[in-house]
């Protein structure tokens, strides 16, 4: 999820029973595995992602995702050390 997420960022995610557009989510994609995405299209059913990145998957590619997938959301962060 570069440049939001760095390699070797400490990153503390927190389940949560609610979504908005711009929350950064862990997802536990059916295809893709554990991946960290944007959320830009939230309603009661699903979401659909995209990630920070221009060579990150689309968001067709990922397609909607069941609310149940989502692991959690980004509630802090630290740069790892370069």
């Amino acid at each position: 999820m570069q440049p939001v997420l760095s390699p070797g960022t400490f990153a503390i995610f927190r389940r949560s029973t609610s979504y908005r557009d711009g929350d950064v989510l862990l997802v536990k994609h059916p295809r893709f595995g554990t991946i960290v995405k944007r959320a830009i299209d939230v309603n009661a059913e699903s979401l659909w992602l995209e990630g920070a990145n221009a060579s990150s998957l689309s968001r067709e590619t990922m397609g909607p995702i069941e609310r149940t997938r989502v692991q959690g959301k980004l509630v802090y962060q630290v740069a790892g050390k370069n």
